[in-house]
């Protein structure tokens, strides 16, 4: 449900929860008004406002602390991403103390790797698809050609270790990185945010003012804050899907740097 919101325009949610929230509400507050219009009087306000300061503490720091957590876990996600194709590089250009076939052989994978990345894993991550099993069978590759080459001295078994840890650290990056593909936030968490939402509108609802302009004015501005928040907190819910995801680029510049 969640990735389906994200094959959205990041536009069209940003005007469903900044705008069109905001004129519902103040729809509702309309309503209100003319319905009870002795609430204007604001004889209750100190009652209200009492409550609403507590609601609105309390949801300002829920909304808050999710929107740091999912900003963390896109910007994990993004460090992820540039650690793994550094750790590709580093498997390419640390090949060179290798017979020449070998080399060649490590460089096409290393390119081949990255394209499927590109092609292939990106797309059906941005999906919510765990991953592209093409990428793993290049990494099994990788390892068959590392363990068949001859070793006759320490310098060389060396170099065939270390160049076995850069696969295992690369094995280890992508790994991570397809954690972030489901890794958004939990259902409980969304309630509780609608839920808050709702409540803390809906006091705000309940102030008495006599100016319905200044009321409005109040409300409309309350929602907004509310919908930009949960925008940002939308759009990066998951890393590797939407308009605004991590991109990418590292691959890309791996593939550009080692071709031709």
């Amino acid at each position: 449900m969640a990735h389906d919101i994200l094959t959205l325009p990041w536009w069209l949610i940003g005007a469903l929860l900044v705008i069109v929230l905001p004129a519902l509400v103040l729809l509702v507050q309309w309503g209100i008004r003319r319905r009870w219009p002795f609430l204007a009087e604001g004889e209750h306000n100190e009652v209200v406002g009492f409550i609403i300061a507590v609601v609105g503490v309390i949801y300002a720091v829920l909304l808050g602390f999710v929107v740091i957590i999912t900003w963390e876990d896109y910007s994990d996600a993004e460090v992820i991403v540039g650690q793994e194709a550094s750790a590709l590089r580093s498997i390419h250009r640390e090949s060179v103390a290798f017979p020449p076939e070998t080399q060649e052989r490590l460089h096409d994978l290393v390119r081949q790797y990255a394209s499927e990345i590109i092609d292939e894993e990106w797309p059906a991550m941005a999906d919510g698809e765990p991953g592209d099993p093409r990428v793993a069978d290049v990494l099994d590759q990788m390892a068959s050609v590392i363990a068949s080459i001859p070793v006759t001295t320490p310098a060389q078994q060396e170099f065939v270790g270390a160049e076995a840890e850069r696969l295992s650290q690369l094995v280890g990056f992508r790994s991570q990185r397809l954690d972030y593909v489901d890794r958004g936030i939990p259902g409980v968490l969304w309630t509780a945010l609608i839920v808050g939402g709702v409540v803390t509108i809906g006091f705000a609802l309940l102030f008495g003012l006599e100016r319905a302009v200044l009321h409005s004015l109040m409300v409309g501005s309350l929602a907004a804050l509310i919908g930009v928040l949960l925008f940002v907190a939308v759009v990066i819910n998951y890393p590797f899907a939407g308009d605004v995801a991590v991109q990418p680029e590292p691959f890309e510049r791996v593939v550009s740097d080692f071709t031709g």
